[in-house]
């Protein structure tokens, strides 16, 4: 991350934390290494790899290439589901992983994850939540997509209707489409953009019309609570999400200049907590990733500033101005009065520039003749109408300029 990736990210950020604490969820922090069986599951669901090496017990561990796992094992270990009714919680931190090609990967993943006995408005609100967070990140264009991948009960009849379906129409098919087939993943074929592909894909069976009446009477709850949140939503087939995903899917998009951004997925995974070993838990969660809130926000436009507001811009002009501003610059701070400067050489222009840049209305010049002196000259930035000050009445004069 660059200096200026950090700016859009904190401020990303600040507003994620904000609604996260408002909507009930609590921080919590997983480990970077985890055992590397705990991450099986999840390689099976795609392509990338997570990155294990042996530890100094001689077992293999792997650096995090998600969270959700780490998530269900912390809760798993520490048997949460005996302390309480519903765990929420909210994350961000780097992941890890390694693609086909062997490069490794890393990221800031950031999330939400609920544990618990959960009804249909949990999903609503969540996406609630996350429209909220979007929208006030200054990201336009939203579109929610949203589908039901059935249950372990009716999920895999529809796999097998939708896989004959695909084997009728293979010679159609991309060879992508077709390794997909050979690996029993039909799903995943619904995912593809190859313009033939899509043919085919439109007349394909939905999953909507094969899942079971549990399943359907918990997406109807979901679809009117989005309803009475007056959210707009399309129903769409090529949201498949993960193996593990379990009843409603959905993706938050943004298209901006002709660009179809990801900007995170959701969903059930209710048979996570149950594989590892523990009872019977839903689990509702939700997983972006830095990189495209970033890409969204830079096509966006959006203006922000930093949470800092500077008071004070000094201005040094030689080796003997730039000690003094040292100790202006401390007393400055210590009334409360927040200072910036220059630490390079520069013209008094140039200085001048960056602190009309910055919107500070308060310049402070010492040079030479001023640091002998014991003076300071103070000059309004926008005005440019400048005085000539003794420094021990300078932060009193700059207080009063500041309404303090």
């Amino acid at each position: 991350m660059l200096p200026e990736h950090h700016l859009p990210w904190s401020f990303f950020l600040d507003k994620f934390l904000h609604l996260a604490n408002i909507f009930g969820y609590t921080k919590i922090e997983a480990p970077l290494f985890e055992h590397a069986r705990l991450y099986k599951t999840w390689e099976q669901g795609g392509e990338r790899k997570a990155v294990a090496m042996a530890d100094i017990k001689g077992a293999t561990a792997a650096m995090r290439p998600t969270h959700l796992f780490s998530l269900a094992r912390m809760y798993l270990e520490h048997r949460l589901y005996e302390r309480e009714r519903i765990s929420k919680w909210f994350y961000h931190a780097p992941i890890m992983y390694s693609e086909p090609t062997g490069e490794l990967k890393q990221s800031v993943e950031f999330g939400l994850q609920i544990f618990g006995g959960l009804t249909p408005i949990a999903d609503s609100q969540m996406i609630n939540m996350l429209m909220r967070l979007f929208n006030e990140a200054g990201i336009p264009n939203l579109s929610l997509e949203i589908n039901n991948s059935g249950c372990l009960e009716c999920l895999p009849g529809y796999r097998d209707v939708l896989g004959g379906y695909f084997k009728e129409h293979k010679y159609d098919l991309c060879d992508n489409c077709l390794s997909y087939l050979e690996k029993n993943n039909p799903l995943r074929v619904l995912t593809c953009e190859n313009l033939d592909c899509n043919t085919v894909i439109t007349e394909a069976p939905t999953a909507l019309d094969y899942i079971c009446d549990n399943c359907r009477k918990h997406f109807i709850s979901v679809l009117e609570g989005l309803d009475e949140l007056n959210i707009a939503y399309n129903l769409n087939q090529k949201v498949v999400g993960k193996p593990w995903s379990r009843r409603s899917i959905f993706e938050i998009h943004s298209r901006i200049e002709g660009k179809d951004i990801v900007l995170g997925r959701g969903g059930h995974f209710d048979d996570l907590i149950q594989s590892l070993g523990g009872p019977i838990t839903q689990s509702l969660g939700f997983i972006g990733k830095m990189e495209s809130v970033l890409e969204a926000i830079n096509l966006s436009n959006v203006k922000f500033a930093t949470t800092q507001k500077v008071d004070v811009y000094l201005v040094p002009l030689g080796e003997l101005a730039c000690k003094k501003t040292l100790r202006l610059f401390t007393e400055l701070w210590n009334h409360g009065i927040v200072a910036s400067e220059f630490m390079g050489v520069g013209s008094i222009k140039t200085q001048l520039k960056l602190a009309e840049s910055n919107k500070v209305d308060i310049a402070l010049l010492i040079g030479q003749k001023e640091a002998r002196e014991g003076t300071v000259i103070l000059r309004d930035v926008r005005s440019g109408m400048q005085e000539i000050f003794v420094t021990e009445r300078i932060v009193d004069e700059v207080k009063k300029r500041l309404g303090r």
